[in-house]
Formats: C-alpha cells, sequence, structure tokens
C-alpha cells in the first residue's frame, strides 16, 4: 500500500484578469481541506492502482479550484449574473483540455468552475500517472465526490452566479461522472449535462437521469480501443472493470454488471444506455463531430498508442480540428442560452 503525496490546501495568491473570482475569495469558514486518512494508492497489479479509504470532499479554497465569473453577460454589465458551467476533469486530471474549453466559454461571457478531483485528495502523481496507472473506478469515485461537492458549492455562490443556470461538463471519466450526477441534481438549477467521451465503464450509469442530456462523441474517438475503429460509443468491457454498486453512486447498469455479479458479462454500450433512457421518456440525445477524436478541447488531432500498467497497449486519438472546437462551441452557447430561465 502507498501513502500518498499530500498538497497542503491554500487560497490561491491571485486571480488571472479583471473577470476572475478565485477561491481565494472565500472565508476560512468555508474551507474543507482532506482530513490526515484520506485515500490510498493501492497496486493491484505493476504499474496499476486503484484508491481505498475515505475520499476528500470538495474545497473551495483549494490551490486548483478555479471559478472564473465575467463582468458582462450579452453586453450587459453585472448585477446581470451569468450561467456556470462545471467542467469534470478527465482521467488525466485538469489539463489543457479544461482550460481550453473554460476559456471558449468565457469567450461568450459564460462562468465556468474548474478544480482538480486528485489533488483535493493529496495526490499529485500527475497525467503519466493517472492517465494509464490507475483504474476508471478509483478515478471516477475520486471525481464523482468532487463535481457533485462542486456543484453543492456553486449553489451558495448566487451573488456571483445564476444558480438556476448550472450546466454539468465532463469528459472521458468526466462524462461517467456527470452522467451519473445527471441523476440525482436539482432540475431547479442544473438545466442540462453534456458528457463528452462517455465511457460505459467505471462506475456504471444511471437507470434514470433528471435533467437533460447531451452525449458528445468525435466520430474519431476510439480511446482505450483495442483497433483503430473500435468507436467509444460503442465500447463493450467484461462486467469485472466495474465497481460494485456503493451508496455515493445512483442506481444503475453496475448493480448487475461489476467484478462480483456477474464479472464475464458485458458493459451497457454507451449508445444502448442512452436508447434504453430515451426509450424510456428521458430528455437525452448525441451530438457527434466529425474531425474530432477523444477529447475535442485537447489540441490538434493526435494519433496514438497508450500503454496501462505494462502490457495492456492501445488506440488513443485525442483532440480535433479547428473547426469541431468551434462547431462545440456554438452547440453548448446555444444550448445554455435556450435552457436558460429568463432573468
Amino acid at each position: 500500500m502507498t501513502r500518498p503525496r499530500r498538497l497542503t490546501s491554500w487560497p490561491l495568491a491571485a486571480c488571472l484578469g479583471l473577470i476572475s473570482l478565485c477561491s481565494a475569495a472565500q472565508t476560512p469558514s468555508d474551507c474543507h481541506p482532506a482530513p490526515e486518512n484520506v485515500a490510498e494508492l493501492v497496486q493491484i497489479r505493476p504499474r496499476f492502482h486503484t484508491v481505498k479509504g475515505p475520499l476528500a470532499p470538495f474545497d473551495p479554497c483549494h490551490k486548483s479550484v478555479q471559478l472564473k465569473v465575467p463582468s458582462r453577460w450579452n453586453g450587459s454589465p453585472l448585477p446581470t449574473k451569468p450561467p456556470l458551467v462545471i467542467i469534470a476533469h478527465g482521467g488525466g486530471g485538469l489539463g489543457m483540455l479544461e482550460r481550453n474549453l473554460a476559456a471558449a466559454l468565457h469567450k461568450h461571457d459564460i462562468a465556468t468552475l474548474v478544480f482538480d478531483a486528485y489533488h483535493l485528495n493529496g495526490f499529485y502523481q500527475g497525467y503519466p500517472f493517472w492517465g494509464s496507472q490507475a483504474t476508471n473506478e478509483s478515478r471516477q469515485r475520486m471525481i464523482y465526490k468532487a463535481t457533485q461537492g462542486a456543484y453543492e458549492w456553486a449553489l451558495t455562490q448566487s451573488d456571483k452566479i445564476d444558480h438556476r443556470a448550472i450546466f454539468l461538463q465532463g469528459v472521458s471519466n468526466g462524462a461517467a461522472v456527470v452522467a451519473n450526477l445527471a441523476s440525482v441534481v436539482s432540475p431547479e438549477h442544473v438545466r442540462a449535462v453534456v458528457p463528452e467521451g462517455l465511457p460505459g465503464m467505471g462506475i456504471g450509469l444511471p437507470d434514470t437521469v433528471a435533467v437533460p442530456v447531451r452525449l458528445i462523441f468525435g466520430k474519431l474517438d476510439n480511446y482505450g480501443g483495442k483497433h483503430q475503429e473500435d468507436w467509444m460509443w460503442l465500447r463493450q468491457e467484461s462486467c469485472r472493470v466495474n465497481r460494485p454498486p456503493s451508496r455515493e453512486i445512483p442506481p444503475g447498469n453496475a448493480l448487475l454488471c461489476n467484478g462480483r455479479d456477474h464479472p464475464t458479462n458485458l458493459t451497457e454500450r454507451p449508445i444502448d444506455w442512452m436508447q434504453r433512457l430515451k426509450t424510456q421518456g428521458a430528455d437525452i440525445d448525441i451530438w457527434f463531430y466529425d474531425h474530432a477524436a477523444h477529447g475535442i478541447f485537447q489540441g490538434l488531432i493526435d494519433r496514438k498508442m497508450l500503454t496501462y500498467g505494462t502490457d495492456h497497449t492501445t488506440f488513443s486519438w485525442t483532440g480535433s480540428d479547428p473547426s469541431a472546437k468551434e462547431k462545440m462551441t456554438t452547440d453548448l452557447v446555444r444550448l445554455i442560452q435556450t435552457l436558460r430561465p429568463q432573468q
């Protein structure tokens, strides 16, 4: 068992630019630093790990947390309050992808909230470790608790943002997280959830959603695929990669598909999950993007291979052409403008 390296939680020393409101604005009573006994890494095979133990709560004072609020909305000065997009990072942690997306939304006067769930738990092993040396379920559990806490904290920030117009976006492991949160958030506050590059394994996918959901996939998204055309939305894995259900995660398809129950069965394909909920009357749909792979805002398309642990090499194409980024931004802004309640 490996004791994780710790990060001290402290407020940001300064905010970036005049349009930012960061965690430095929080008072000590708002802070929720990780307890000393939080989360430990456990090696389950060479160069591959899970996380055990209690997980850290969301801490708005933590260095990785940044709430950026524009000073205007559609040309109107404050006190008109902007909508908020909470961005749940992918399996590698908070990085360029999430910051690029936040910057694109800022240009349209939309507030964003980003954070790093691994840093909140005292881990700072970085992308090379988290991207390929940890289970999906362990990454998703940390991101889930952090994102749920971020949502609950955002509800208290009605002096800065329109807390009736919150949107959740997540990529990859973060997509699985926001898909599950779509089952438990309040429709009075969350207007839509946008999972991008949704995997069908880890903590599983919920049996119901309470708010509109729009899935996003690049048409070249083969991330983690066994062959070049092993597309993410059609992906199935052995049920043994799913974690057995817990009280923290809403009921879903992992209930009878996990390492304990029916481990040799296959996980539900993300597109089949979407169709199942749609048949039940859920407001759920899928957006595909040309010239795009996994993580549309990661950068230009990178057709790389990725090795998990020591011996599991996969196709892992990432990024997109600028046209896909522009179209995704346009679609997100239109969704926000359409679903946002009138001031």
